[in-house]
């Protein structure tokens, strides 16, 4: 009978904020600032926002980067799953897939214009010898015009995340009869892959597909570090708009939030369309019989791509810690030329408070999620009763910026806003879905017929679930904590903008830093940022090997 709690929780919790969301950015468009009480319906918000100048041009980045990388992403992760599932290849993707989504985001960035940048490492190793240069070269990778580093940086980081819901989504299907069967009939594995098996897996991944189109549309973060700024993306100019301390601009602000948040589900409309367009070919595609050879174009490209991604990620992590113990470091040496501890031992203290803060947050915070989320997953699989998966994602296939600038506003109302409880409720909204999507199809997927035996045995349900389901799914209920707690580390914009810049974590303090000409404390804050959602997988993956032979 409590289970029946659960549901109701969520949609308190969760859900009911996405509404006071957006109000908070409908109200100011059209005029009503509730911050001063003032009530002016019109259309001037809007007006302002067309007269902006470079509006068309930021717009267009937006689509570039918000639908270029999630494409990419989704073409690579298929790619890798078609041609190295039930290799050695697939074994080790396993092993090395949690590290790698254990890169938050932002120090990913930071990493990456480290790696790539005219002054960067890749440079350095092939000068002078392979290219003569003495100085850097006078490129723009970094911030380029077109904001395809941007694009590729979003790339990286998204496909990991896609290859992780197939994972759980192949567990939905019984992927390895049917291959047997589509060789039977003659058909290459790769065939079968394109014919009967991603027409399936497909739609179950959908939703976390959109969710990296809506991150990658609405990301501010990692636009500020990568992306270009004359003019930036959308994402950026509205953000720029919503620090602006005049509040008779904040209708402006409100009215680029909704136009970004209408570019959001535009863009995810016509995804959808053109997937109704596509599909009477891929249905003929699929009856057309051809069998055609192994493709070792493809199968090469994706068993390269697994390496490839594995190296830029060692790359990344090892350029941010030369640079966090560099001293100095002159182009083109390839290494420091002194190095020293005193970049850390003179952060620490100061990074102390931060990481405090990150630390207890995001353990709280994910661990709420997770309770939240088995309880709603228990009484799914008792009563066939559950809430719907679009309406448990909206957090995440909705923009951020705008759904976080209307809670600030209802919060500023209300006087709640610079709080550590709205901040840490502000990371709820973003985590729950996450730890849901990565928790839904391994417990639903459970065999209830070890419940079931223990019942018989006069068990009552509590103590079968702790006893039986509880120590048999520890392992994906701990690795669903451990992405919550990553998610809820990476939280800029909720932390920033809800906080009212007063509650200070590893994130905002590395966005801050990392926007910089300081390389060196820019390390130090991104290798501190990984290393707590590492400290969280690691705890994932070793307290299960503890608890074996426990009675």
């Amino acid at each position: 009978m409590m289970l029946r709690v659960f549901p109701t929780l969520v949609a308190i919790f969760c859900l009911a904020p996405l509404a006071f969301g957006l109000a908070g950015v409908v109200l100011p468009a059209l005029g009503a600032v509730p911050a001063t009480g003032a009530l002016r319906p019109g259309a001037g918000a809007f007006r302002l926002l067309l007269a902006e100048p470079g509006l068309g041009t930021s717009m267009g980045l937006t689509v570039l980067s918000g639908v270029g990388a999630p494409l990419l992403s989704l073409a690579l992760s298929l790619l890798v799953v078609t041609f190295t599932r039930g290799t050695g290849w697939w074994t080790w993707i396993r092993r090395v897939l949690p590290p790698v989504l254990a890169l938050p985001h932002v120090a990913f960035a930071v990493g990456f214009a480290f790696l790539i940048s005219p002054s960067g490492w890749l440079v350095r190793l092939i000068s002078p010898v392979l290219t003569g240069w003495h100085r850097p070269p006078d490129w723009q990778i970094i911030q380029d015009p077109l904001g395809l580093t941007l694009t590729l940086a979003l790339a990286f980081k998204e496909t990991p995340f896609l290859i992780l819901m197939c994972m759980a989504a192949l567990s939905q299907i019984d992927t390895d009869r049917q291959l047997r069967l589509g060789r039977s009939f003659g058909y290459p594995p790769h065939r079968v892959w394109q014919k009967l098996l991603i027409p399936q897996l497909y739609p179950l991944i959908r939703l976390p597909l959109f969710a990296a189109m809506a991150y990658s549309l609405s990301v501010v973060d990692m636009a500020l570090l990568l992306g270009p700024n004359r003019p930036p993306t959308l994402a950026v100019k509205v953000f720029h708009w919503f620090q602006e301390p005049e509040l008779a601009l904040m209708p402006r602000a409100a009215a680029g939030a909704l136009l970004l948040f209408g570019l959001t589900l535009g863009l995810m409309g016509c995804w959808m369309a053109v997937e109704r367009l596509l599909a009477p070919l891929l249905k003929k595609n699929q009856i057309n019989g051809r069998r055609g050879r192994p493709s070792r174009f493809l199968a090469g490209i994706a068993r390269l791509s697994v390496p490839a991604g594995a190296l830029v990620t060692l790359s990344v992590f090892a350029g941010l810690c030369l640079w966090s113990v560099a001293q100095r470091w002159r182009f083109p040496h390839a290494l420091p030329s002194r190095m020293t501890l005193v970049n850390w031992t003179a952060e620490l203290p100061f990074a102390s408070e931060p990481m405090g803060v990150s630390l207890a947050m995001a353990a709280v915070v994910s661990a709420t999620a997770v309770f939240l989320v088995v309880g709603c997953l228990e009484h799914q699989a008792r009563s066939q009763r559950c809430l719907p998966l679009g309406l448990i994602a909206l957090p995440i296939l909705l923009p951020q910026l705008p759904m976080v600038f209307g809670i600030q506003v209802a919060a500023l109302k209300a006087g709640l806003s610079g709080s550590l409880a709205l901040v840490m409720w502000g990371h709820l909204l973003f985590v729950f879905p996450y730890t849901w999507l990565c928790l839904n199809g391994t417990y639903l997927a459970f065999d209830q017929r070890y419940v079931t035996a223990g019942l018989s045995m006069g068990r009552s349900p509590l103590a079968c679930f702790f006893r039986i389901k509880l120590p048999m799914l520890l392992r994906p209920v701990l690795f669903s904590w451990a992405v919550g707690f990553s998610v809820s580390i990476a939280q800029f914009l909720p932390t920033l903008m809800l906080g009212g810049g007063r509650v200070p974590t590893i994130t905002t303090e590395a966005v801050a830093i990392g926007s910089g000409v300081d390389r060196r404390l820019a390390a130090v804050y991104a290798l501190i940022q990984v290393a707590l959602p590492t400290l969280a997988y690691a705890t994932a993956l070793v307290i299960p090997r503890l608890k074996r032979g426990t009675p």
